[in-house]
């Protein structure tokens, strides 16, 4: 884990782009929050909360979520952004 802490804007930022991956994720290619909740150790509800708005997530559990995006989903995230692009 990184022994660096994220400031409260480098969170909320860092918090925003994980909602709106899930988002991307949920909506365009049916990836269930099922399977971010058990790979980093949350309720789902708690998972689907965040996404919404609705709860936060703590630093150790938005880092932990940022690298299973990128790890499992990273390439399909790089293919949505160059979509945007063109």
């Amino acid at each position: 884990m990184n022994s660096k802490k994220l400031t409260a804007e480098e969170l909320a930022e860092k918090q925003e782009k994980v909602k709106a991956w899930l988002h991307i994720l949920d909506k365009n290619y049916g990836v269930k929050m099922t399977i971010f909740s058990k790979s980093i150790g949350v309720h789902n509800q708690n998972l689907h909360n965040f996404r919404k708005g609705k709860r936060g997530l703590t630093e150790e559990k938005t880092v932990l979520l940022e690298k299973v995006i990128v790890l499992k989903y990273g390439r399909l995230l790089m293919l949505e952004d160059s979509d945007y692009e063109n």
